[in-house]
């Protein structure tokens, strides 16, 4: 007796069609991708032939070929910026830089540079520590980023994670971890934490790359060691700076974004650098330094960067620089590609 054989589930016609689409699969093997899906040839020849009429398909095909000429033309600029000098390129270090040599070298050539000199007149540098922040700001009810180890998607769940404490809770938290990624105050926090902080802005001075509008302007950021930032891209020139504790950020250039797995707005699904670089030969080019107290490290926009807390950190950071820093209108909204 002959036992037939339950069919196997295929996907859907539009299903194959789409993730040709996404794959850039040639014309001439459409109907190969329906027999690969499970159809008979003649229903693959038919659905294929049926799919280059189709006018959503053919505009998807025009769409992925853009697509692929912008990521062709961003490979010319891969293949001659990047270093002969191993899988970690040093950033440049420039100390008391100029504002116009700042601008003509590294702001508007969209270049990173770490920066020293900038805020050695700054209060906050001799006087923020923790017996300090705790005692002068310990009843102050402020905001941060709270269980985040209970998210493997903690940054993009922020939102989520906002928690409330006092100072003074925060500071007993810091004293008693060694090393963690649980919570951590981040510019994510800013709404709330802006006007909470406000009498530490007093120990907070100009720089002279910024607009003159105001110490408050800055992002404060404070947590144990071992806070990490996973990697994404900003929207605005950044400048990170450092109060206290040490920095490790890793950057990788926007002509590399092709290879970055980039699946939610500007996060990538990549987990730490480490794994970027088993990639191998394909891998995107990093780029590493740390920063310290005193220090500062211009993340131009549209690098994708991973930072790790060293040590207990506190530091700020700023986006008002005396240049236009308008990348984020008619940014594409989309929260998934």
């Amino acid at each position: 007796m002959t036992v037939k054989q339950k069919p196997q589930n295929k996907p859907g016609k539009r299903d194959v069609l789409a993730q040709a689409l996404m794959e850039g699969c040639p014309v001439d093997q459409l109907a190969a991708r329906f027999i690969a899906a499970g159809y008979s040839e003649k229903a693959a020849n038919y659905e294929a032939g049926r799919a280059m009429k189709d006018p959503l398909f053919a505009a998807g095909k025009r769409l992925g070929n853009q697509v692929k000429k912008r990521d062709w033309t961003l490979d010319i600029y891969r293949r001659l910026r990047r270093s002969e000098a191993g899988e970690t390129t040093d950033i440049p270090v420039v100390d008391k830089i100029e504002p116009d040599v700042f601008f003509a070298d590294y702001y508007h050539r969209n270049m990173p540079v770490k920066l020293t000199g900038l805020v050695d007149h700054w209060p906050a540098m001799d006087k923020w520590s923790l017996d300090f922040l705790a005692g002068k700001m310990g009843s102050t009810m402020i905001e941060l980023q709270g269980q985040r180890l209970s998210r493997d998607d903690y940054e993009i769940a922020s939102n989520e994670l906002k928690r409330n404490v006092t100072f003074a809770d925060f500071v007993a938290a810091l004293r008693k971890a060694d090393s963690s990624n649980d919570f951590y105050i981040t510019a994510n926090n800013d709404t709330v934490n802006k006007q909470a902080l406000a009498p530490l802005w007093d120990d907070v001075g100009e720089i002279s790359l910024l607009k003159p509008t105001g110490a408050n302007d800055g992002f404060f950021w404070m947590g144990p060691k071992g806070t990490i930032t996973p990697f994404h891209h900003d929207l605005t020139n950044n400048l990170l700076l450092q109060i206290a504790g040490r920095k490790r950020i890793t950057m990788i250039a926007p002509y590399d974004s092709a290879h970055m797995r980039n699946h939610k707005h500007c996060f990538s699904q990549w987990t730490s650098p480490d794994e970027v670089t088993a990639m191998g030969e394909h891998a995107p080019k990093l780029w590493q330094c740390d920063i310290g107290p005193g220090e500062a490290l211009f993340l131009p926009v549209g690098w994708w960067h991973y930072v790790v807390g060293l040590d207990l950190t506190i530091g700020m950071s700023f986006i008002n620089f005396r240049a236009d820093n308008d990348f984020y209108t008619g940014y594409l909204t989309e929260t998934e590609f």
